[in-house]
């Protein structure tokens, strides 16, 4: 399949917009690198909570309105759904070759960060050697003293967060704990966020002892940034999500996103995402990228998908979710298009 865009024969538009799931913040190494390479072409960088720019998209797709050239997110389901519904425009990216097994869907969506889901811990009120990593090693911790848990379990309003849901998601379909993890959930009574760096902010505190499934880039620079915070410890692979990207099949400004897609998994691209601390996809961009396959489990975008998408699956973990956390207090921010992931 040809690219999308050819620069010996198009001439790429002066605009581009992107939806992320990604701050501005911690994206302006890649943008600036963007703007060196293509001065021409002014980007609009909108970020939000993953679940509240997928529905902005489709709602302004409903109105023939559509605003999105690039959707980068780390929602994985509600990303590769677009793609199955034909809602992608194919693009065979340069430099695809350097791309691991398992992060390209068929030319229409890429993988563009491995990034584990890591359990972070107040160093004050959890025993930092007690591993807690997977779900099987966090539901023993819990079980533990469920009374002492109380109320102090962080975890994702799956209800608005596309990453907590996906992840809770491929956990029941892939991890034999999941059900007696919901069972213990139910009785910790836990706070729930929209976002991860609300949560974080609530294992800072000290008001939460953990929150689970937390992006480990926040996770990394939260314990960075503050000493009474650390990464739970782990025996298995850490779960591991991607940042995937693809270019909206109603994309004003197609060429743009062709450009922008390409610099995004180019070696300068992943290195800037490297820099700000986004585990990039590629190997050879920088320490972030060390992570080996023994020390993660990559979700692959390139098989599987289905039956995470799969309607009657999606209402029965949103029943079980129901009846574990019913009771408990979920956080205002979440009704707000900040944070990430998000």
């Amino acid at each position: 399949m040809p690219a999308l865009f050819d620069d010996k024969r198009t001439t790429p538009e002066d605009a581009l917009v992107v939806y992320s799931a990604a701050e501005k913040k911690y994206c302006a190494g890649l943008l600036d690198g963007f703007g060196e390479r293509h001065p021409g072409i002014e980007v609009d960088f909108r970020e939000g909570i993953s679940t509240a720019l997928h529905e902005r998209h489709l709602a302004e797709v409903a109105r023939g309105n559509p605003q999105a050239d690039i959707l980068w997110s780390s929602a994985m389901d509600l990303q590769l759904g677009l793609v199955l519904a034909g809602e992608a425009l194919p693009h065979r990216v340069s430099k695809a070759h350097a791309l691991p097994q398992g992060a390209v869907y068929r030319d229409m969506a890429y993988a563009t960060t491995i990034e584990p889901l890591v359990t972070l811990v107040n160093r004050d009120r959890f025993d930092t050697r007690v591993p807690a990593g997977s779900l099987a090693e966090l539901t023993a911790a819990l079980r533990s003293d469920a009374e002492r848990f109380r109320g102090r379990v962080a975890c994702y309003d799956i209800k608005r967060n596309g990453l907590g849901f996906l992840a809770l998601l491929y956990e029941s379909h892939h991890g034999a704990a999941f059900d007696a993890f919901m069972q213990v959930l139910a009785a910790c009574e836990p706070k729930m966020f929209g976002s991860n760096p609300a949560l974080v902010e609530e294992v800072a505190s000290g008001r939460a002892a953990l929150g689970y499934h937390v992006l480990g880039s926040y996770a990394s620079r939260a314990v960075r940034s503050n000493s009474s915070l650390a990464i739970a410890a782990t025996n298995a692979p850490s779960l591991a999500i991607s940042r995937v990207a693809l270019i909206s099949r109603r994309a004003p400004h197609p060429n743009a996103a062709g450009l922008f897609l390409d610099y995004l998994l180019s070696k300068d691209g992943q290195r800037h995402l490297s820099e700000a601390g986004f585990p990039p996809v590629r190997g050879d961009c920088g320490p972030a990228a060390s992570h080996s396959a023994n020390m993660t489990a990559p979700i692959r975008i390139d098989q599987g998908f289905e039956e995470l998408l799969d309607a009657r699956r999606r209402r029965k973990l949103l029943r079980q979710w129901r009846a574990a956390v019913a009771g408990s207090t979920t956080s205002p921010e979440i009704s707000t298009v900040t944070g990430d992931s998000r």
